[in-house]
């Protein structure tokens, strides 16, 4: 994606942080989920995060649906702040972010049936019954499923299915942008690539803007047109897909790509880079936040916290050594 494409969504220094209560309800400590985090999204594109469990994705994520409030920082959707607008402003923007979350069967009403969950986001748009009727028997014909299926209840339903009625709740408001919440994890992985081919398919027709979310970098790397790579609440890389996938710059995105298992007894180059395990929520390093597991770490990365620079023409790390892992 060059800068020239339009941009619908800024992220600029993003912030959320959770208070630690110990049993009496006093505060002992603050978890900086998302750390100051800037990027963009382009419209129509894809834009991937990846990084371990716990890193801060889903926050992240949550904080632009304005599910979770930011503790600091702005987010730009279409030239607008949304940041703190209030709740009768943000229903302008509602149906045009929608969220698929990650686990498709506890994110539905298991006491509504199909016709129920896909029309209640309609019925708050203000449509009236025929149009509903029509709009769901649309949707479900693009996501392969049968009219018949409108009178069922989820328990009737497998994963896959059950998660295609999620992804059709969620395109049939006719949103801009969806962020995708590990849409796949849950699934097998037969049914994994079925969902996200058809994902890509209604991203065509509707032209959707997707931020997608995984610990799956070779997920990522196959939906996505950028990806950003998060460690700890800190951005720490963003290029294009097949930049960050094939010639990755920061040690923690090489030991990521390392980490994906191969079906044959090639080693992958870096898959020793990283070192003990990820520090707890309340221990982040006070330099770069990747310094106690990386190889490379000097007094310098301990200390000072690096910021996302240039490498290379649309490709960004935070690390003070780029110029040697280039």
């Amino acid at each position: 994606m060059e800068n020239s494409k339009e941009v619908l969504l800024e992220i600029k220094n993003l912030k959320k942080s959770f208070p630690i209560k110990n049993f009496f309800g006093k505060t002992i400590g603050v978890v900086n989920a998302v750390n100051d985090v800037s990027f963009d999204i382009y419209r129509g594109e894809t834009f991937g995060l990846v990084g371990e469990s716990g890193c801060g994705k889903s926050t992240l994520g949550r904080c632009l649906l304005k599910m979770q409030d930011v503790s600091g920082g702005n987010i730009i959707y279409n030239g607008t702040d949304i940041t703190t607008v209030s709740e009768k402003d943000w229903n302008k923007y509602r149906n045009k972010i929608q969220i698929i979350f990650q686990d498709p069967y506890s994110s539905l009403n298991p006491n509504w049936n199909v016709k129920q969950l896909i029309e209640e986001p309609l019925k708050l748009m203000g449509l009236g019954k025929d149009e509903i009727e029509t709009k769901i028997k649309n949707i479900l014909s693009i996501i392969r499923m049968n009219e018949e299926d409108m009178n069922k209840f989820p328990y009737e339903f497998s994963g896959g299915q059950r998660q295609r009625i999620g992804i059709a709740r969620a395109v049939v408001s006719d949103p801009e942008f969806i962020f995708c919440d590990e849409p796949v994890s849950a699934l097998d992985v037969s049914v994994q690539a079925q969902v996200i081919n058809m994902l890509k398919d209604l991203q065509k027709e509707f032209e959707l803007t997707y931020l997608f979310t995984s610990h799956d970098l070779s997920m990522v790397y196959y939906i996505s047109d950028r990806i950003g790579v998060m460690y700890l609440g800190n951005m720490v890389e963003i290029g294009d897909s097949e930049d960050v996938f094939r010639n990755p710059v920061h040690p923690y995105t090489k030991g990521l790509i390392a980490s994906i298992p191969t079906v044959d007894d090639v080693e992958h180059e870096h898959k020793d880079i990283m070192r003990g395990e990820q520090p707890g929520p309340m221990n982040i390093p006070k330099g770069c936040c990747f310094s106690t597991r990386c190889p490379y770490a000097d007094e310098r990365c301990k200390n000072e916290k690096p910021e996302l620079r240039e490498v290379k023409k649309g490709h960004v790390c935070a690390c003070f050594k780029y110029e040697e892992l280039i």
